[in-house]
């Protein structure tokens, strides 16, 4: 195994062309094999040899301090070792180094990819993967078929010391966030961000800056993160998928996410840090 820390450096490719030996990280149904402990693990070939592991779906996915780093998948009859256990990436969030982050959304988005596109949705034959590209190919009309990733958006709305924040539904207990909403077809960014904000909780917005995105692999989002300042309107949430929002004093905010794990808790740090300086 090789150890985890904060110096890993990984860069994604598709193709493999080195001779280094592999390293390796486990899948099962979109959790990842770790110890007991919940510490992340990366497998050399060595490893796995003598285990009575069985995989499948082998995948490239790039290069891990130099080294090629793949993807295999347990079947779904293999047995697990002792001193091993699946864990979602949800629990592992906040606990692994950003860079480690992006290998594993970068896994879970290839898995579920290849997953939902071995039958050509044209005449129903079973793909292949094509030779050069990261794309599953059918002969019947040359369509390439890539790795889905659905774009969002997500907002932090201020009004000089005040935040706005919305509860969604789906959200554990009194947590809130920042805005967020897929962007339709055909439309920019930032009209997703005038339409969604409406939706939610009938405010407008303006002065829209761009702040950074974030790979979100729940299961395919690439989150493009904004500032934004309040314009006008009476907060009221839509009740399908907000159920509360309100201004809050950044001295007085509610729980949040934290900016080591969603690009959300980064747009309320930063706000909160220029607001200090």
């Amino acid at each position: 195994m090789i150890p985890i820390d904060n110096n890993l450096i990984f860069t994604p490719e598709n193709i493999n062309n080195s001779e280094e030996s592999k390293v390796i990280i486990c899948l099962k149904d979109q959790e990842f094999l770790t110890s007991k402990t919940s510490n992340f693990l990366i497998f050399e070939d060595d490893d796995l040899k003598w285990s009575e592991m069985e995989f499948i779906n082998q995948q490239f996915i790039g290069y891990l301090n130099n080294k090629p780093c793949f993807i295999s998948e347990l079947t779904n009859g293999s047995k697990v070792d002792d001193n091993l256990i699946l864990t979602p990436l949800r629990n592992l969030l906040g606990r692994i180094p950003d860079s480690l982050f992006t290998v594993c959304a970068r896994s879970l988005q290839l898995s579920e990819w290849k997953r939902n596109n071995q039958f050509c949705g044209t005449c129903g034959s079973k793909m292949t993967s094509h030779e050069t590209e990261r794309a599953m190919f059918c002969k019947c009309n040359n369509l390439l078929i890539y790795p889905r990733i659905s774009p969002c958006i997500i907002v932090l709305v201020t009004k000089g010391e005040e935040l706005l924040l919305a509860h969604n539904k789906n959200f554990p207990g009194p947590f809130y966030s920042t805005l967020a909403g897929f962007i339709e077809a055909g439309e920019s960014a930032e009209s997703a961000i005038h339409r969604e904000i409406y939706e939610e909780v009938k405010v407008k917005v303006k002065n829209i800056k761009y702040f950074g995105s974030q790979s979100w692999p729940f299961p395919s989002q690439l989150m493009l993160g904004f500032h934004a300042e309040y314009l006008e309107g009476e907060i009221v949430p839509d009740g399908e998928e907000i159920d509360s929002a309100d201004w809050f004093h950044y001295q007085k905010l509610p729980q949040v996410p934290t900016g080591n794990i969603s690009i959300s808790g980064q747009l309320i740090e930063s706000y909160i840090e220029d607001i200090k300086s």
